[in-house]
């Protein structure tokens, strides 16, 4: 029930010519209304901590609601505004300090109004905020990071299983016949851990595409990943090494951490590498397909850095696109089905060219990052300085979600 809404009131307010205006109505009604309250209080000009001492009322709703009176932009002047119920709170402390009545009677109409935007057109204030973050930037990226934060903590909990960082990072290299490529896969969990008992800690590798039909993964050692031989980076995983388990089912190769040990002081540092030999090609096909790397989110982890390093020789000229799509419906997505564009994401994330060469590649997350490439590049016999690279880090990324750095190929010669 919206206190103090008439039919009449309600029926004028809905039929406005689209929500984005009213809102914007809204908007500057509620700082109009509201600067005048602030104005007509004696002893002002306020600064926030004055004004919650003058009005009996905590700092950080005074500190709102003047930051948002004083705003230019309706829009976000409705974004940042508190509920209805702190302002009427302030109206009635504003009462009690003798404010005219036309005044507080302009801001509880104000009120009433924006009460109905939010009840009537939007359902509740968060429905109201995914209406508002369509529009405003800054709305935008804290209405996600609010709820990409809340899918983190509610899934870690589900999962039993976290982990501080996820280092995913494709190195690309023209393979020796010419039309296709060689990759090599780093794959890095740090802070890894159990947050419960019995909770199985499992992540995957996998071959999508053309690099499905590739030939198999092996070891940089170029041996069969038969077992974890070779495959592990010693150097940057923790000491004791950690247990992990590694099962082939077709292209997919599972691995799961060994041991039964959880909570914060059981948190290991994992990092492993794959060479996949022509995984996918390098030129323009018939179709005229996207091709790149990605990085799926198996594990509820707070960052991610999802690295791809080619060679100058891989898809000249051709920067990537970001694309993210949901799997929960349709599991792990190929670029080359466009029936799975009604799977994509529409999130902020973006992605950052890094320049050429091994040391513009730090990354303040990982403090090994460069000596672990370095390393990874001198094992394949590659030269870093001969690659570029682009990276796309994301805070909080979404469990269920899988990100495609997708390239144009060129065409063949």
């Amino acid at each position: 029930m919206i206190t103090g809404a008439s039919p009449q009131t309600e029926a004028s307010f809905s039929s406005s010519p689209s929500i984005e205006s009213r809102i914007g109505l809204v908007g500057q009604r509620l700082a109009d209304a509201f600067r005048a309250v602030v104005d007509a209080m004696p002893g002002g000009p306020y600064r926030p901590q004055d004004l919650a001492r003058k009005l009996g009322i905590k700092k950080d709703l005074s500190s709102r609601i003047l930051r948002a009176a004083r705003n230019k932009d309706p829009v976000a002047v409705v974004h940042m505004m508190p509920g209805p119920a702190p302002l009427r709170q302030l109206l009635q402390a504003a009462a009690d300090q003798n404010v005219d009545a036309d005044i507080l009677r302009e801001g509880e109409e104000a009120v009433r109004q924006f009460d109905l935007l939010i009840h009537l057109d939007a359902g509740d204030r968060t429905s109201l905020d995914a209406i508002i973050s369509t529009c405003l930037p800054d709305a935008r990226e804290k209405f996600e990071m609010f709820n990409k934060q809340a899918i983190y903590r509610g899934m870690a909990q589900l999962k039993g299983t976290v982990a501080e960082v996820t280092v995913n990072t494709a190195l690309l290299h023209p393979a020796p016949d010419g039309e296709r490529l060689d990759g090599v896969w780093v794959i890095g969990s740090l802070g890894l851990r159990r947050i419960r008992p019995g909770a199985v800690v499992h992540f995957c590798s996998r071959r999508l595409g053309p690099s499905a039909t590739a030939d198999p993964p092996f070891t940089l050692d170029r041996e069969p990943v038969e077992d974890l031989r070779g495959l592990l980076l010693e150097r940057f995983c923790s000491s004791p090494l950690p247990s992990l388990h590694a099962r082939h089912h077709g292209t997919t190769v599972h691995y799961t951490l060994g041991g039964d040990a959880f909570g914060q002081q059981s948190a290991v540092d994992l990092c492993f590498a794959e060479l996949t030999p022509r995984c996918m090609r390098r030129y323009r096909d018939a179709t005229g397909r996207l091709y790149g790397p990605s990085s799926e989110i198996d594990i509820p982890t707070k960052t991610l850095i999802f690295d791809v390093l080619m060679h100058e020789d891989v898809y000249p000229g051709c920067d990537p696109t970001l694309l993210l799509y949901d799997t929960a419906i349709n599991g792990v997505a190929d670029l080359a089905d466009r029936a799975r564009d009604i799977d994509r994401l529409d999130v902020t994330e973006t992605i950052q060219p890094l320049g050429e060469g091994v040391s513009k590649w730090r990354v303040s997350e990982v403090p090994q990052y460069l000596e672990m490439v370095r390393h990874v590049l001198d094992m394949i016999a590659w030269d870093g300085e001969r690659f570029s690279g682009y990276r796309c880090k994301v805070q909080y990324p979404i469990y269920g979600s899988q990100l495609y750095m997708a390239f144009n190929a060129p065409d063949e010669p």
